[in-house]
């Protein structure tokens, strides 16, 4: 029934017994019960309540006020069972939401949590006495003093707080909770903060694989080379403090490549963990182990105060292999080049350090007698090819030796090719080949790369402009850009110019960075300012080799990039690596929710193309397709295809 009227004078029982029955049954324990008694004295009317009557109206009965009484009672019956919904709703959605809400009194000390809140901390009550230290309880120890801070400063100044904290749960596990709070703005004497908790253990667990992923190298789990460079430099800040020194070690594995070719990929990447395996049960827990690529790891031994420790641990290093390796039925001894550089002696910096280690390692392979050599003032054999290299690279220069080829860049879904990435290349008429990985190392540290990058930024934008009016009109090129260009102020400048002489428009251009360029540094000028400059020109960026290097989260969401680039190394051992098909898969979803393009390098066979594809990746670079090519050839690609789709003869 919607309303019980019932009289307290009944046949058999009284009405107080009936109104008790009624509120035991299920069904009546909210329907609103109005007695009518003759009994007007107060013990009456207590005892009333008591049996849980909602009203009562005395005899004799005002027939033209019952109905409004009762119209009165109805509607606040209504109101309260609305309210009771709206709770269970509330409550349904706090527990899908895994949060739930707290007020704390500041002056009675209570705490009041909401039911989903005690649940999901495993709390028995919703009410707590000496409410504040009862919440500090709960906090990990770590953070105890700094939440009880920010509490007393909240109910100090009334201003809001949010924060991530840990709490523990009475089986002794940890949960990360975002805390929020903020003052009541109530005119009570007692002043009260109330705010919500919500649980964010996964989504914690979520960016710490991410973070993990970004700096660690994925087939052996190491810490990636600007994770490496960040841990030395902590390093030799403590060296400074301490009057010590810090050992970097530059390991190169011999013969490396004659295991791949020999033995294949799989033998060569298991012979890889093996050794980073070794690696790590030598290394102390405050040093640091690191794969640098390829067959190149690098060790830093902290807190060194005589050169016998660093005699001692790479004898130990030798002892690693000295011992056979057993992979897939192949027994293998393998050796290894060691390079070692000390701070402050060898160099004040980090790339100088790894620089003079690298040269010793290249030394100690030359050597005959030792698997290892001290970096030395002396130039080594590297080193003067590298002037030569100098002297050469400034000649070509001047010359005009370059030359731009392009590979390009197709849609996943269509098959259009949509775009190209210039490469450079050094013609050296009758010469041996320098590659790019040669003598852009030595154009960077030279700065030489400014006239280079120049150089081809200009050749760039010239081929735009001889391609408007041709089947290569909506191409787009992107070129890479050096660290030295991005950190100089005029950079953006320089390209503006050129756009706006050659006639071309910015949405035709893009630049292509890598990934540590997006992490804050020390260095002189503004990596970041010249994106943002580049972005406002209209010109789009990309990361290029996303995934071997270290990103900030917070950087590539706030930055202007469009679009991230998958490393080759990710793609070359698709399906059957599941661990490259997990990163390739994150890299991807990552760019998506963050709304990128996604471009797959190095996609060399069908396979490879038809998982990518799968995956969502967005648009495909590899030989696959073309290896790259001179413009002219683009042309003629595209002249023979109107709808812009490769030949099959050209996979």
């Amino acid at each position: 029934p919607d309303l019980v009227l019932l009289d307290v004078e009944l046949p058999k029982l009284n009405g107080f017994d009936v109104c008790q029955l009624i509120r035991g049954a299920a069904q009546g324990s909210h329907v609103p019960v109005v007695m009518i008694t003759g009994m007007d004295d107060i013990d009456s009317i207590e005892q009333a309540y008591r049996c849980g009557a909602t009203d009562f109206i005395a005899k004799p009965i005002n027939w033209s006020l019952i109905a409004h009484h009762l119209r009165y009672v109805l509607r606040s019956s209504g109101y309260f069972e609305s309210l009771k919904k709206s709770e269970q709703r509330l409550e349904h959605a706090q527990k899908t939401a895994r949060l739930g809400h707290w007020e704390l009194n500041g002056e009675q000390g209570e705490l009041l949590l909401s039911r989903p809140l005690s649940s999901m901390l495993a709390l028995f009550g919703t009410k707590f006495e000496h409410g504040l230290d009862y919440l500090l309880e709960l906090i990990h120890p770590a953070q105890r003093l700094y939440v009880k801070s920010v509490l007393l400063q909240a109910f100090a100044d009334g201003k809001a707080f949010n924060l991530d904290v840990r709490v523990r749960l009475s089986d002794k596990r940890f949960l990360y909770v975002h805390l929020q709070g903020q003052l009541l703005a109530d005119n009570s004497a007692s002043p009260v903060l109330s705010g919500i908790m919500q649980d964010v253990t996964e989504l914690k667990k979520s960016q710490k694989r991410l973070i993990h992923i970004a700096h660690h190298d994925a087939l052996t789990d190491l810490p990636t080379r600007t994770l490496f460079q960040q841990q030395l430099q902590r390093a030799m800040q403590r060296a400074d403090r301490l009057k010590s020194k810090v050992a970097l070690l530059f390991i190169d594995l011999d013969r490396f490549k004659n295991i791949n070719d020999s033995l294949g990929h799989e033998v060569g990447d298991e012979l890889l963990r093996e050794v980073a395996e070794r690696f790590r049960s030598e290394v102390r827990n405050y040093d640091m182990v690191a794969r640098f690529g390829g067959d190149e790891f690098a060790i830093i031994i902290d807190d060194i105060e005589q050169a016998q420790q660093v005699n001692a641990f790479i004898q130990r290093l030798m002892v690693l292999f000295e011992q056979p390796f057993y992979l897939r039925n192949n027994m293998l001894y393998v050796e290894a080049s060691i390079g070692i550089s000390l701070y402050p002696d060898n160099g004040l910096d980090t790339e100088a350090l790894i620089r003079n280690a690298d040269t010793a390692m290249y030394q100690a392979k030359r050597s005959e007698q030792y698997q290892f050599a001290f970096y030395c003032s002396e130039l080594t054999d590297t080193t003067t090819r590298r002037w030569f290299l100098e002297n050469e690279l400034r000649s070509a220069l001047e010359i005009n030796s370059f030359t731009l080829l392009y590979q390009p860049k197709v849609d996943a879904n269509s098959e259009h090719i949509c775009g190209v990435e210039a490469l450079i290349r050094w013609n050296r008429d009758e010469q041996s080949p320098v590659f790019p990985s040669e003598f852009i190392p030595v154009a960077e540290e030279t700065g030489l790369i400014i006239p280079l990058g120049r150089w081809a930024i200009q050749q760039a934008v010239r081929q735009l402009r001889a391609w408007q009016g041709t089947a290569c009109a909506e191409l787009t090129i992107a070129v890479n850009v050096s660290g030295r260009q991005l950190y100089s102020d005029k950079f953006p400048d320089y390209v503006a110019f050129v756009l706006a002489q050659e006639g071309v428009s910015a949405r035709f251009l893009e630049i292509e960075i890598t990934e540590e360029h997006l992490v804050p540094s020390n260095r002189e000028g503004d990596c970041q300012t010249t994106l943002r400059r580049l972005s406002e020109l209209g010109i789009k960026m990309s990361i290029d080799d996303f995934g071997t290097g270290y990103s900030s989260f917070s950087q590539l969401k706030n930055l202007p990039i469009s679009t991230l680039k998958i490393d080759k190394s990710f793609v070359d051992h698709i399906p059957e690596k599941k661990q490259d098909v997990a990163i390739i898969k994150s890299i991807i979803s990552l760019a998506k929710n963050l709304q990128l393009k996604v471009v797959a390098e190095g996609v060399e066979s069908f396979e490879q193309l038809a998982c990518i594809r799968g995956y969502g990746c967005d648009l495909i670079q590899g030989y696959y397709y073309s290896k790259p090519i001179s413009a002219q050839q683009i042309t003629e690609l595209l002249e023979k295809s109107k709808s812009q789709q490769l030949l099959t003869s050209q996979r």
